[in-house]
């Protein structure tokens, strides 16, 4: 269920294409909206290297952002009935926005990326990488137009949803996340595993003759696990599919099949390495990431489960979640 849906706004219109989609998650379950802006003053600084603060422009900007806020949630209350809260805070951006979410309880972050393909670098470190690496909640990153739309664009419906999944003790979780937010009417979702072969290729080897790939039992050992776990879903009345692939780089396997199948969604959990190494957001998250024009939903369960129980073993993810009090 998601009851608060936080969607950051940093006054753009691209930013304002994450709109259509959490109004629409909030019209399914009766969420409450909250609209966030966050300013983060950046003092001028003089010839001598001296930061100045000017009392009247800073005041100037808070007004301004409080407007657009007001604006964003007349046209909202315009056309919906629902509870609507917009909040627009002081600080770093990226802590910010974790701690309200935090703070609030939010279920589900929301928000859009501002890159052609993928996501820049610029917004991806000032927001969304951020609320990744710090939110309990998940994230869905939208990808806007091409070019800025004059007016909201329609939310897009996530009928054909991609899991990615490594058999950790996350991916019950991350699997609840993604019916959560896709639903299970009229959408299929595919499991989808990769393994590592000899040859950098989503499809298997051929197997020369008298030889057995070394990644064939492998192999068959995920696909037995994967159907197990397809099986399970399936009888909640959610129709899925599985798939293995064999590639030695999970995210270029990843990429591949999710292009060749024109997903609308694809669902990870990143696990945290532990301490203040990057994640596996770094290496295969992030480069899905950066690389895919698809909405992505992202969730670290490093911030619910903790580091340790996160890279526990798979048998460990049907630990149930702790009641919300």
């Amino acid at each position: 269920m998601l009851g608060r849906i936080m969607v950051p706004l940093d006054g753009s219109a691209f930013a304002e294409t994450a709109l259509p989609t959490a109004t629409l998650l909030a019209r399914r379950y009766g969420s409450g909206i909250y609209l966030v802006r966050v300013h983060d003053p950046q003092l001028p600084v003089t010839p001598e290297g001296a930061a100045v603060y000017d009392v009247a422009i800073d005041r100037e900007l808070e007004q301004e952002g409080r407007r657009y806020l007001d604006l964003v949630l007349g046209r909202i209350e315009a056309s919906e009935r629902w509870r609507t809260v917009t909040a627009y805070l002081r600080g770093p951006v990226t802590e910010t926005l974790s701690s309200y979410a935090r703070e609030q309880d939010i279920d589900l972050a929301v928000m859009t990326t501002h890159a052609r393909a993928g996501v820049s670098r610029a917004w991806l470190g000032s927001v969304a990488d951020g609320l990744v690496r710090n939110s309990v909640a998940p994230v869905l990153l939208v990808p806007p137009k091409r070019e800025a739309p004059a007016a909201p664009a329609p939310a897009p419906v996530f009928r054909r949803v991609l899991l990615p999944l490594d058999g950790g003790a996350a991916e019950d979780r991350m699997i609840e996340h993604a019916i959560t937010v896709a639903g299970t009417t009229e959408v299929e979702y595919t499991l989808l595993r990769v393994v590592t072969s000899g040859a950098p290729s989503v499809r298997p080897p051929r197997p020369r003759r008298g030889k057995d790939p070394g990644s064939r039992m492998q192999r068959n050992t995920v696909e037995v696990a994967l159907n197990v776990k397809a099986d399970e879903i399936r009888a909640r009345g959610v129709q899925v599919r599985s798939e293995v692939v064999v590639n030695n780089d999970a995210a270029e396997g990843i990429l591949a099949y999710a292009a060749a199948n024109e997903f609308d969604l694809v669902a990870m959990a990143t696990r945290s390495r532990g301490g203040l190494e990057r994640m596996l957001l770094g290496s295969v998250a992030d480069r899905v990431l950066r690389k895919t024009e698809t909405a992505l939903l992202l969730w670290n369960p490093g911030q619910t489960l903790g580091p340790e129980l996160a890279e526990t073993p798979a048998i460990l993810a049907a630990t149930p979640a702790p009641a919300r009090p």
